[in-house]
């Protein structure tokens, strides 16, 4: 089943295999913003594997999502489980280096790992959410509230942008795809690389009152809005160094 779900909502959720026993549980997930695809899950695994303090990167492809409440299912031998490479919490990898994905791939084969893409971008999705986000000139005009990804179908969907008041007064939340961000080095803000007038705020929505991402009515209107989103190159705050730069971690 591939449904769309919150970053936020998926981070501490659990994850079990076919008997129903419980691995662990969502620490985060490793997101390519430049081509809009979920790599990993990383998970922390207590339960009954009992390995400590280590988290685990896994491909999405090895999950199943599983019914309406976004629940996972991680079908694999418990020795494989307990044989892949991990990482100390207190000591995340450099998702730019490929040290570590190489030893994922050794570990679960080509055909499990994500494809690698030119001038891919790796960050940690939890950074994104809550992140300043200026306009192409420099001043504010909101955050980034969450970002909802589709672990079936390994898509990031969309950011959603809360919006200062003086970019949209009525105080809605709006779906916005990553492609109209442009993503900074360390700890600077994104930029919103889209005018205003090109934004359609009608399928903006109340911070209190989300929508049911799967309702088919709403992904159809929310896809038709994401369709018509075209980001300008070469914007003032690009010229002040905000491409693309060294990953985040």
């Amino acid at each position: 089943m591939s449904r769309d779900a919150r970053v936020s909502q998926l981070i501490g959720k659990r994850v079990h295999n076919p008997r129903g026993e419980n691995l662990g549980e969502i620490k985060d997930l490793i997101i390519d913003v430049t081509h809009q695809r979920v790599h990993y899950a990383v998970l922390s695994f207590g339960g009954i594997l009992g390995v400590g303090n280590k988290l685990f990167a896994y491909p999405v492809t090895l999950f199943s999502p599983v019914g309406r409440e976004d629940e996972l299912l991680l079908d694999m031998p418990r020795d494989k489980l307990k044989a892949a490479p991990g990482f100390d919490q207190e000591k995340w990898p450099n998702w730019g280096d490929r040290t570590y994905r190489s030893e994922i791939e050794r570990h679960f084969g080509a055909a499990a790992t994500p494809q690698n893409l030119p001038n891919q971008r790796l960050v940690r999705a939890s950074q994104l959410v809550g992140k300043d986000v200026d306009d192409a000139t420099g001043r504010d005009a909101g955050e980034i509230e969450d970002v909802v990804v589709n672990l079936g179908t390994g898509r990031v969907r969309y950011a959603v942008l809360d919006f200062d008041k003086a970019w949209s007064p009525q105080d809605r939340l709006l779906a916005v795809p990553l492609r109209a961000f442009a993503f900074p080095t360390s700890d600077r803000d994104l930029v919103l690389n889209v005018p205003r007038d090109q934004l359609d705020m009608s399928t903006g929505f109340d911070e209190n009152r989300w929508p049911d991402l799967n309702d088919p009515a709403y992904v159809r209107n929310v896809d038709r809005a994401l369709d018509t989103v075209r980001p300008s190159g070469n914007t003032p705050a690009q010229q002040r160094g905000a491409e693309p730069g060294p990953n985040m971690r």
